[in-house]
């Protein structure tokens, strides 16, 4: 090709330069970078996304179970699992017997002290006969803590806080039932029951239980640690044969546990003591005063629930003497003036109860 053909060519503008070959392979490209990634390849990253969560949950839960880097939680952990009667799964998984059985031994509240008698001054009563008797002072306030939501009552006339039985024939009463059948302003629940079918009928006693000077369920030549009202109202914490208690003037009572102060002095000392739980306990001021402490649980973005050591907290705040823990879990229920105030545990609310401890007017 001449030099002046090849002039006019580019004079001309009549050159390529492979602008419309790349053009053309921009378009032929542009479809493949559009084209979705094949489904096993979604699967790949899928698989490999649960394996690395798989992982780092498995090293957690060996960090947490079998090392001592988060002691304080694994007790927590393994004390509420324990303490419950069907989510020890959530403990036994993970450790063995003899794991747990340290866990449980190093937190168990050792109660070797008895509450002194005739050390509770009780209001006196009047002498005269057309003098009025003083009117109960009852005070009911909410309280919350760092995990809880719970109430206070507080009863100035021991004289009207009664243990009642209310056993059926083959089933418990709801609180709320209870207390209006006997007339009672307030009410808590109190001994625990044995469920074997998991009906939650509540009538099946498990422990040593005296109303009304009668025992109802346990071997009268045996020590029962009582939590007892004594016919003047003393709040009694102690080691009692059935005669040993009927000598001292106890009128109703049953076993539970653990005391929570005693004589004025505290009986917890382990932060994580119990584990966390819905709570129901009773205290006495040294005047008489009955204090009724009801703490709701179980309940995430509400209430989770208290430890005994938590618990011990709120009876030294409200000035106790004596207290003890009684049933809690889903049987803690608080009744006043006509109503059910807590939040129960449970979907269906009340449970079936063998026994109570009222506040009559």
């Amino acid at each position: 090709m001449s030099v002046r053909t090849t002039n006019q060519i580019l004079l001309n503008n009549e050159y390529d330069l492979h602008e419309n070959n790349i053009e053309k392979n921009r378009i032929n490209k542009e479809p493949e970078l559009k084209k979705k990634k094949p489904w096993k390849h979604k699967v790949k990253i899928a698989l490999i996304i649960i394996f690395i969560f798989m992982f780092i949950g498995s090293v957690g839960l060996f960090l947490f179970f079998k090392t001592n880097l988060f002691q304080e939680y694994k007790e927590l952990w393994v004390q509420t699992a324990m303490t419950t009667m069907k989510h020890q799964y959530l403990a036994t998984w993970f450790l063995s017997d003899t794991e747990i059985n340290e866990i449980m031994k190093s937190l168990e509240v050792v109660n070797n002290e008895d509450s002194e008698l005739n050390v509770i001054e009780l209001p006196k009563v009047e002498e005269k006969e057309d003098a009025k008797p003083k009117e109960n002072q009852i005070n009911v306030d909410k309280i919350t803590g760092s995990n809880y939501v719970g109430y206070v009552m507080t009863i100035s006339d021991p004289s009207k806080v009664k243990f009642v039985d209310s056993r059926k024939t083959n089933m418990g009463t709801k609180l709320s039932e209870i207390c209006k059948k006997h007339n009672a302003i307030a009410g808590i629940n109190a001994g625990g029951f044995t469920d074997p079918d998991g009906g939650g009928m509540g009538h099946q006693l498990c422990e040593p239980t005296i109303i009304d000077k009668k025992l109802l369920y346990g071997n009268k030549n045996q020590k029962m640690s009582l939590i007892a009202l004594t016919e003047k109202g003393e709040l009694v914490l102690g080691k009692y044969t059935y005669q040993e208690a009927m000598d001292i003037g106890i009128q109703s009572g049953l076993q539970f546990g653990p005391y929570i102060i005693v004589n004025g002095h505290n009986q917890i000392q382990k932060a994580n003591a119990g584990g966390l739980h819905p709570r129901m306990a009773i205290g006495q001021k040294k005047d008489g005063t009955i204090i009724f402490v009801c703490i709701d649980g179980r309940q995430p973005g509400y209430s989770i629930g208290a430890t005994q050591l938590e618990l011990q907290n709120i009876f030294e705040k409200y000035g106790a003497y004596n207290a003890a823990n009684l049933d809690g879990g889903s049987s803690a229920t608080m009744y006043y003036d006509g109503k059910v105030i807590n939040k129960t545990s449970t979907p269906i609310g009340e449970r079936y109860l063998p026994n109570a401890i009222i506040v009559t007017k």
